[in-house]
């Protein structure tokens, strides 16, 4: 638990994200809900959004987790561990339960919609939609990073870095808000997961 009590900020931030972004599923369909985000989409912020939404990607995961091993390899096994889990959990659960959860882009009501703004309408991905794969990776990543570093106030901020990755998912289109709920719960599920599996054996407090 002590892992908890030091990084209590970090666990708010994603209890505030969770709980507002599950509160409006639950209360909303998903549609209108996407529709509603859209409506505040400007270009400015779709660029910046575009970019922090690659930060879950491989060709920014994999040299952080070169840095990590070359600083401490310990560090960046559970890092590495928490990242790979959480990838082939989330690529299990999309093709062997939610086949059939279409992205924003396979409704015609929004693509036949002239008011709703894309970022791009080009190699739109339209199916496995549900969960998130870049929020996933973004919270077991990122949130895993803040239960590992001294500093909790980089901590916490790289737990918001997380929110904002998760919430370009939506801004830009790619997923509805309910598959970045349940992607930051995976995450934050697998990073915890993982820690107290390997917090012994690598002494990772």
């Amino acid at each position: 638990m002590r892992a908890i009590k030091e990084n209590i900020v970090a666990i708010g931030i994603f209890l505030l994200f969770f709980s507002v972004g599950f509160a409006f599923v639950v209360s909303f369909p998903k549609l209108e809900i996407q529709q509603y985000i859209n409506s505040f989409y400007h270009p400015i912020a779709g660029v910046v959004f575009a970019f922090l939404t690659h930060l879950a990607e491989g060709w920014f995961t994999i040299p952080l987790l070169i840095f990590l091993f070359i600083n401490n390899w310990k560090k960046a096994l559970y890092i590495g561990c928490s990242y790979g889990i959480s990838s082939l959990l989330v690529a299990f659960l999309k093709r062997a339960f939610f086949t059939s959860l279409y992205r924003p882009y396979g409704f015609k009501v929004l693509t036949q919609n002239e008011q709703y703004q894309w970022f791009s309408d080009i190699d739109m991905p339209t199916k496995l939609s549900f969960p998130s794969g870049h929020t996933t990776v973004a919270f077991a990543v990122f949130f895993g990073l803040a239960l590992i570093i001294p500093n909790k106030k980089i901590g916490a901020a790289l737990t918001l870095l997380a929110v904002l990755v998760g919430f370009s998912r939506t801004y830009l289109s790619y997923h509805f808000l309910m598959d970045l709920v349940a992607g930051s719960f995976l995450g934050v599920a697998t990073a915890l997961g993982m820690y107290y599996t390997l917090k012994g054996k690598l002494k990772l407090e």
